[in-house]
């Protein structure tokens, strides 16, 4: 008997299928350029290196928020006045993975000017809250006199994405929209689908997630501009996070610099995996890192997947950080690095001023600088050493997509394509993973 396909998974059926149609933005995003790396030729369908388009998606992105700067301040404004009158700004525009981690308040640069909550219950009349939350309580909560901000997000159903698309799973109860629970809509501009990149042979759903891209930018650029307006009243409150949000630009532009090692990487790591190695991702002091390679909507099946001692010596590592030297980091990239894993570390060169002696990006076989070099961020604030408002999420989480996105551009090349997960947000998400995971298990990457 033939072994079952991909061809086979995705013609099982409308239940499984439900939903994953190829939509015209999909099409759209389909139409791109030549590539200019190693006069590769991308000619599996796609004429654009799956590392670009996830890159140049990613400025998009970037670039998208920049007509959000004078809604942010005025926002920011807003909760200034909040504060200053002794009421709470809270926040839980944090769904998905990354957000999750990097919004927190203990987050390395975070000043705490908004508080984290998840119950809708404790906030008050005066009070203000940026969520992406769209139910009940949130109407409840601006009914009581709470000033609600809706955040876009690809994880919940709102009126800027296909009628359809949304699984009933997040969709809001009531029929309650954006429109109808908030006194203000912020947008994210992270894509309904989550992914950047259209790979023609995965084409029911974009993959490698951007949420939280749009997310984090989004919520240091509010806490940027919030603080300016605490500090000097009289502001306009757009300096501080235009200023974020060009250091932010600038940083991820310096990533296209290291295109070329990205690609030989995601070569190598293609080899390995097809060789039976294993993908396996740490991060040890920032778990956001890994969680958004992990079990992730758009993310790849494979990682942490897969006993690590059957074939060391053709495992992959990656470890992404937000510090140059942290010892578990620094001590498992070497340890494995040893056994003949390929080693691949991202994080700072120096933070504030110091380069030390061994760094995640030496002992690595391959290290990528996320051009992050403070220890809290790239804001100016009185109190708060090393800066406030990081970058050093938003960059590292890119350059770990764009080396996914090129392996993936690399298996596809060696007539292998690899499973990733849809979004259980996305109608038939379930369903899908549910079915792929055997075909996943016996193909084994």
């Amino acid at each position: 008997m033939p072994e079952t396909t991909r061809r086979d998974l995705l013609q099982v059926g409308t239940t499984v299928m439900a939903g994953a149609v190829l939509t015209p933005a999909v099409q759209a995003g389909m139409e791109f350029h030549s590539p200019q790396v190693h006069g590769s030729q991308a000619n599996f369908g796609h004429t654009m290196l799956f590392m670009d388009e996830y890159y140049e998606g990613t400025l998009k992105i970037l670039g998208r928020l920049r007509t959000e700067i004078e809604h942010v301040a005025e926002l920011s404004a807003r909760a200034a006045d909040a504060i200053q009158r002794g009421r709470t700004v809270w926040t839980s525009m944090d769904t998905g993975h990354l957000p999750l981690h990097e919004h927190k308040a203990n987050r390395r640069g975070n000043p705490g000017i908004l508080k984290n909550h998840q119950n809708f219950e404790p906030l008050q009349k005066g009070d203000m809250v940026f969520t992406n939350d769209c139910k009940r309580s949130v109407l409840d909560a601006r009914q009581r006199g709470v000033y609600v901000v809706c955040v876009t997000t690809n994880y919940q159903e709102n009126e800027f994405r296909p009628v359809g698309f949304t699984d009933s799973t997040h969709s809001n109860p009531d029929g309650l929209l954006l429109k109808d629970v908030s006194n203000d809509i912020l947008h994210s501009h992270v894509p309904y689908q989550q992914g950047l990149v259209h790979a023609p042979e995965i084409p029911e759903m974009a993959v490698c997630p951007s949420s939280g891209t749009g997310m984090g930018a989004l919520f240091w650029m509010i806490n940027a501009a919030i603080a300016e307006k605490l500090a000097e009243p009289d502001a306009a409150a757009t300096k501080q996070s235009t200023a974020y949000l060009d250091a932010l630009t600038y940083r991820v532009q310096q990533t296209g610099k290291d295109r070329g090692r990205i690609f030989e990487v995601a070569v190598e790591m293609a080899l390995r995996i097809l060789g039976g190695g294993r993908w396996f991702v740490e991060s040890r002091e920032f778990a956001g890192f890994s969680s958004e390679l992990l079990s992730v909507a758009s993310g790849p099946r494979i990682t942490n997947w897969g006993d690590w001692d059957a074939s060391q010596q053709q495992n992959v590592l990656l470890v992404n950080a937000i510090s140059p030297a942290f010892a578990d980091e620094v001590r498992l990239a070497q340890e494995k690095r040893a056994e003949g894993a390929l080693v691949i570390g991202i994080g700072p060169a120096i933070l504030d001023g110091v380069r030390p002696a061994v760094r995640l990006i030496d002992v690595a076989d391959f290290g990528f600088d996320n051009h992050s070099p403070e220890s809290g961020g790239v804001i100016s604030y009185s109190g708060a050493q090393g800066g406030i408002c990081p970058t050093s999420g938003v960059v590292g989480n890119v350059i770990q997509q764009m080396i996914c996105a090129q392996w993936l551009d690399e298996m596809v090349r060696r007539g292998a394509v690899p499973y990733f997960y849809m979004g259980g947000y996305q109608e038939g998400g379930a369903e899908y993973n549910s079915a792929m995971r055997l075909f996943f298990e016996r193909q084994g990457f």
